[in-house]
């Protein structure tokens, strides 16, 4: 076997263990989250936080290491500064549950509006895939309706809980796909 094929392919491996363990943190928390009914609320808060700082961790050390993705790579640091930041303000800034739901409503509209512009991008480029513009649409439709759910405090607080639980088992699940497959259905193609 061609030994620069093979390390490159373990190269590969490595990197894309970032996603995975950045995708397994996020789906721990999810599970925990859906769970807050009998964990201490304020504990899933500041693990929030400290999950935050993690991801954005694995997401600069994975765009470091992918730097060829070109468009890809750009949103991947300017993901990692928006984790760091969520990770700050979760850890050191929120100390209620309710202030926690306020910040997440606005952090699921901030997410759902910087992947419409990634994928206005795309279309700016000439880069068209009709599953992903679907399924980018479709995020854009549910994230709106969770975060003014969440906003207009239409959910109890565990049931916000289990609906932020859920929206970071989906995340955490795309992550794992990204590393795996190098590609997903909503950030697309990245090569």
């Amino acid at each position: 076997m061609d030994y620069s094929l093979q390390n490159r392919q373990t190269g590969a491996a490595r990197r894309n263990n970032l996603l995975i363990a950045k995708g397994s943190l996020a789906i721990a928390w999810g599970v925990a989250a859906l769970l807050g009914a009998i964990i201490n609320p304020m504990a899933l808060v500041f693990t929030f936080g400290l999950l935050n700082i993690a991801a954005a961790l694995f997401t600069f050390a994975y765009a470091y290491n992918n730097r060829h993705l070109k468009i890809a790579h750009q949103w991947l640091l300017l993901e990692g500064c928006i984790e760091l930041l969520a990770g700050i303000v979760f850890t050191f800034v929120v100390r209620s549950v309710p202030q926690f739901i306020e910040y997440m409503s606005y952090g699921i509209i901030f997410i759902i509006t910087l992947q419409f512009m990634y994928g206005y991008t795309l279309l700016l480029k000439n880069v068209v895939n009709p599953r992903n513009m679907a399924a980018r649409f479709g995020s854009v439709i549910l994230g709106t309706i969770i975060s003014v759910g969440l906003l207009a405090h239409v959910f109890s607080l565990t049931f916000s809980f289990i609906v932020i639980g859920i929206f970071s088992i989906f995340y955490g699940i795309l992550n794992m796909q990204f590393a795996v497959k190098l590609r997903n259905v909503v950030l697309g193609k990245t090569e």
